[in-house]
């Protein structure tokens, strides 16, 4: 296959998987989110780095209820025990925003 994608590996995989169900990935890298709570912009340069012409958001670093519940949802389709485990973290008070990381990354 010889190809590099960039983008947020989670979309690529999702769309790679429905093109090669049965595996492909040598490697993947990833820069799990920090939560600086900041979004990071792409900057449209000139070569030599003058003349900013555009900007785009590249991520937003940070995470939500939203999208942790709705990462929480994808979760039975791959594995219920984890899924499982996960609710229960989050029914014992465990600090939410660390549940929250767990099942951004559990994805």
């Amino acid at each position: 296959m010889k190809q590099l994608f960039f983008g947020d590996c989670l979309d690529v995989l999702k769309e790679m998987s429905k093109q090669y169900p049965d595996g492909f990935i040598d490697l993947i890298y990833i820069d799990p989110p920090f939560n600086s709570k900041r979004n990071y912009n792409i900057l449209f340069e000139s070569i030599d780095m003058t003349n900013t012409k555009a900007q785009k958001e590249a991520f937003a670093d940070t995470w939500s209820n939203v999208s942790y519940n709705d990462t929480l949802n994808e979760l039975p389709k791959l594995n219920d025990n984890i899924y499982e485990y996960l609710k229960i973290l989050n029914r014992i008070n465990i600090s939410q925003p660390v549940v929250a990381y767990i099942t951004t990354m559990t994805i």
